[in-house]
């Protein structure tokens, strides 16, 4: 079984954890990284530990025979980059948020359909655990009719968006934004694990640090949001709250779903802990499959995504050696009806009204 052959465009997270993942792979083999500003090169050879880096992606794209190109760099220039790319007869795989708007997420999947290619969003955490056992929960009709679940995160970066520039995250025109960096995941989990969508939402985007002064005394201001709240309906009629804070000081990171059906309710807790409650009996902790421990040679910030990145690239090489899409991953299709939920969750604050999407 030969290796799929994989070009990476971005030094950022491509560079950081795309590459070392995908060759710690048995089924992957990275050939090239493409750098975004042409710079960098010295520097992403040796985060990545690959040796044949290009400064224009094009060029990469056209010289190198590659199976699979990862899109990782920031979402205004997913569209040119992905199109370019199943033009040439290259399978895709995007990092989230897929695109700027809607109207380019539907013009990568008129391309992706053309050219008969695969077309992945990178939506890794479909395929931790915890949340694979919370899909086998609702799928089996353990909660009953869903009627209400919440779903709220905390990420405490008060230190990080007070300290240093956020460039492009941090710059709305270009898909910065909280919403589109973590929001994206979590509705992208919500439709996976409901096999459902919003139907209307109702929205409030903040920033609450929405400057950075750097010691020379330049400013940085953002236009993104570093945080949100949307209430909303599914169309199946399940009712939703999303909420992600982020400009606040903690230990940790934090996760807490909670999702409450007719016939009981689940509750997991930072994608390690599920409590179960059926019949209004006291909760119990549901056993799932172990997370996957991460070789001892990789540096923390690969191993932070290891558990979910590794089985995503199971069954990345298991699509591509079957030609049938892997049932959990996530396509471009999946990744359009994102966009319009994220475009929805705009123009709802945008507008301060409900929005049906």
């Amino acid at each position: 079984m030969e290796n799929i052959r994989v070009g990476i465009i971005g030094t950022g997270f491509g560079a950081k954890v795309h590459a070392p993942m995908f060759q710690h792979h048995n089924h992957f083999n990275v050939v090239s990284i493409a750098t975004v500003s042409g710079k960098r090169v010295e520097e992403t050879k040796k985060i990545s530990g690959v040796e044949n880096i290009y400064t224009n992606w094009k060029e990469m794209l056209e010289k190198e025979d590659l199976d699979l190109v990862v899109i990782s760099s920031a979402p205004f220039l997913h569209k040119e980059m992905v199109v370019e790319a199943l033009h040439r007869g290259i399978h895709v795989l995007c990092e989230k948020p897929m695109a700027l708007n809607k109207e380019e997420a539907i013009a990568m999947c008129a391309a992706q359909k053309k050219a008969k290619k695969f077309g992945f969003i990178n939506h890794e955490w479909r395929f931790l655990p915890a949340r694979l056992k919370v899909k086998e929960i609702i799928e089996k009709g353990t909660l009953g009719t869903v009627h209400h679940i919440r779903y709220i995160a905390s990420y405490p970066l008060y230190s990080s968006l007070t300290s240093r520039k956020w460039g492009w995250l941090g710059d709305r025109e270009k898909g910065g934004g909280m919403l589109g960096a973590i929001g994206s995941h979590m509705i992208d989990s919500l439709y996976w694990w409901t096999a459902s969508e919003f139907a209307e939402v109702f929205a409030n985007l903040f920033s609450h640090v929405p400057e950075f002064r750097d010691e020379q005394g330049a400013i940085e201001r953002r236009t993104a949001d570093d945080g949100f709240q949307v209430n909303g309906k599914l169309k199946n009629g399940t009712t939703v709250t999303l909420e992600l804070a982020t400009a606040i000081r903690k230990p940790k990171q934090t996760y807490l779903l909670e999702i409450f059906g007719s016939k009981g309710s689940l509750v997991m807790t930072d994608d390690h802990d599920i409590q179960l409650s059926i019949d209004d009996k006291t909760f119990e902790r549901v056993e799932f499959e172990p997370d996957l421990v991460p070789p001892k040679a990789m540096t923390p910030v690969v191993s932070r995504y290891y558990n979910g990145f590794y089985q995503m690239l199971d069954a990345l090489a298991d699509s591509f050696h079957s030609t049938d899409k892997h049932p959990v991953l996530a396509d471009f299709e999946d990744g359009l009806r994102v966009q319009r939920a994220l475009d929805g969750i705009r123009q709802s604050a945008n507008e301060e009204r409900k929005i049906t999407i």
